[in-house]
């Protein structure tokens, strides 16, 4: 078992849910970009009469896919990051620099949050070509992805300053 599935395991049945339904989202909003993909590849090609709407759906699905993921579905500890000092580190050092890492994380988004809805608010007056979608709800999966990974920075930060921190670095 890995510890991924070992910590889906020990959430409360209500969290469990909400990160299955999630990883759902997820995957269906992918499935819809690739879907639109191949319809747009085959209109094009095969029929030759490009549809402007798959090109669109395919765009948005995609955006929210990755917005989505990173938020929902990928632990923060799991996000790209510089090993290559950190690795070499004795526990405690690692500890410090996590510390560091997730209070300048908190901090900035932190600041990001109040801008990202400022611009989402701007963009009510912008709507998509094709579908005339608002563009805030095309790119509101930004502040999700703010939101979210704020709120998993301060649960991280909060496990490294308990006894148990040793399973945060």
């Amino acid at each position: 078992m890995t510890d991924y599935t070992a910590s889906v395991r020990r959430m409360p049945t209500w969290l469990r849910v909400l990160k299955e339904g999630a990883d759902l989202v997820g995957v269906l909003l992918f499935t819809t970009a690739f879907l639109g993909f191949i319809v747009q590849i085959f209109f094009r090609y095969v029929v030759n009469r490009p549809i402007l709407w798959t090109e669109e759906v395919t765009m948005i699905a995609f955006v929210w896919t990755v917005f989505w993921t990173a938020a929902f579905m990928v632990n923060i500890r799991e996000h790209v990051s510089f090993d290559v000092v950190y690795e070499v580190m004795t526990p405690k050092v690692k500890r410090i620099m996590a510390i560091f890492s997730m209070v300048v994380l908190i901090a900035t988004f932190l600041l990001l949050i109040p801008a990202t809805w400022d611009y989402l608010e701007f963009l009510l007056r912008k709507r998509s070509p094709v579908l005339r979608i608002s563009m805030t709800w095309i790119y509101g999966c930004y502040l999700l992805f703010v939101v979210n990974f704020t709120i998993q920075a301060a649960v991280r930060l909060w496990r490294l300053f308990t006894p148990d921190w040793g399973k945060q670095i």
